[in-house]
């Protein structure tokens, strides 16, 4: 079971019912470019989704994904995969989320160090000083926090 092959069922289904991408799209509560990515095999349908496209599409979750053919254990293991490729998928999104995260809160940290700094050498000392360097706990934190998630993703990866 590959992508490609899963889209194409999915192109070929869909266009024997008459429906438009925006169509089948909207009856499963997603944009037509996801539709768009499936069909083009760059990714599967998300898990949640299988039983309403083989619905929407009028025919079963085995014969959308190519299993029909193969026997229970072989269907399972494929299953698995799929699983485990769209689990890896989400680990991957939430870790660039999370270096994205500590990206901007260490320029956000360094602005706030720098205006603190020029506000001190422009005799501005006080409330404007305190926003700017006493920020900078809470800049700390939200590194720490991301980098933590980072580290826990990584040690969540399945062993093979």
């Amino acid at each position: 079971m590959d992508a490609a092959t899963v889209g194409a069922t999915i192109r070929t289904l869909r266009q024997e019912q008459n429906l438009a991408q925006k169509e089948l799209a909207q009856r499963l509560h997603v944009t037509d470019k996801a539709v768009s990515k499936w069909e083009r095999g760059l990714n599967f349908p998300d898990l949640t989704l299988l039983e309403p496209l083989a619905q929407a599409l009028d025919t079963t979750v085995p014969h959308l994904l190519g299993l029909e053919q193969e026997n229970t254990q072989e269907a399972v293991s494929a299953l698995s995969d799929l699983a485990a490729q769209e689990q890896e998928q989400a680990r991957r999104e939430i870790r660039n989320r999370n270096w994205f995260n500590v990206f901007c809160c260490v320029i956000l940290w360094a602005a706030a160090i720098w205006s603190s700094f020029i506000m001190s050498n422009h005799g501005l000392y006080g409330l404007p000083q305190f926003l700017t360097a006493g920020m900078s706990g809470w800049y700390g934190t939200m590194i720490g926090s991301n980098l933590y998630a980072i580290r826990k993703s990584r040690s969540l990866k399945p062993k093979e």
